[in-house]
């Protein structure tokens, strides 16, 4: 699968489906399926499309999409803090027909890999309790619980799992 971080070959790639699968930055074009996807994925609690303007503006070197015969399956989103001492994944999502694919674990390792390469010394990741899946692929690129559910975590009234990974540092 081609890694690309040029959008000229994204816009190309539109046009040509040609190629099935592709792991690359995000780019403007992106934003409308973004919403579409985070509202399937995450439900009451999608980014909205204003607020992905944002993100993208913010983050747009560090947010990969993953785009299966042209059409957005999937995305992870890293933060990193401005004195580049955390990371947060601020979402990692895969729309239901790309499910099971490995697709969330290639993003996943792209999320691990942007924290990595930006210098910080710990990763963070929030997980609704009852995601099991996401919790375990989490688990797998051993980020580990920071104790106890946290109550009311985005002030919703949902509990949320904190996890966090020590990267070393130089």
């Amino acid at each position: 699968m081609p890694i690309t971080a040029d959008p000229q070959q994204h816009a190309d790639r539109r046009t040509d489906k040609s190629e099935s699968s592709v792991l690359r930055l995000v780019t403007e074009d992106d934003l409308h399926d973004l919403e579409i996807l985070d509202k399937e994925v995450f439900k009451d609690l999608a980014y909205e499309g204003h607020y992905l303007r944002i993100l993208y503006n913010l983050f747009r070197t560090t947010w990969w999409v993953f785009e299966c015969e042209g059409d957005l399956a999937g995305y992870a989103l890293v933060g990193v803090s401005s004195d580049k001492s955390e990371a947060w994944l601020l979402g990692l999502a895969v729309s239901d027909p790309h499910q099971n694919k490995g697709i969330g674990r290639q993003l996943m390792e792209r999320a691990v890999k942007v924290m990595v390469d930006s210098g910080v010394a710990i990763g963070k990741i929030t997980v609704r309790p009852d995601n099991a899946a996401a919790y375990h692929l989490y688990r797998r690129f051993d980020f580990t619980q920071d104790g106890e559910e946290r109550e009311n975590y985005y002030l919703n009234g949902e509990r949320r799992k904190v996890l966090h990974r020590h990267f070393a540092t130089a």
